[in-house]
């Protein structure tokens, strides 16, 4: 009979943390690029204050930076490529993986995915 808990495992809780850190950074990004596309529309016909646009795309660029670096850790913690592995992000099994080939066509990626089912 299969185990369904297997996503509960100690061992997991690093790569839980990791994916936790990784969900986070990526919503702030998003909710940094709209605020940066709000701030102009708004300031269209005003001159647009050059810090505040200067200050957003410095914080957008350590954001992304701290992305790519999370990304890569949450590599280094699975076990393989082009498999899912599940773990427990707090609300019920979640799932992680690292992808080269498409899984419905089985052809290679132009770039490897990293994909959090969630």
């Amino acid at each position: 009979m299969e185990d369904l808990t297997e996503y509960l495992e100690e061992d997991r809780v690093p790569l839980e943390e990791k994916v936790k850190q990784y969900l986070a950074v990526e919503r702030n990004i998003r909710l940094l690029e709209i605020d940066m596309l709000s701030m102009q529309q708004h300031h269209v016909d005003e001159d647009f204050p050059q810090n505040q646009q200067a200050e957003a795309e410095l914080q957008l660029s350590v954001l992304m930076q701290r992305y790519e670096e999370l990304q890569q850790e949450i590599i280094a913690l699975l076990p393989g490529i082009n498999q899912l592995v599940e773990i427990d992000l707090g609300y019920g099994p979640s799932s992680v993986g690292y992808f080269t080939v498409d899984h419905e066509t089985y052809q290679p990626l132009d770039k490897p995915v990293l994909r959090v089912v969630h």
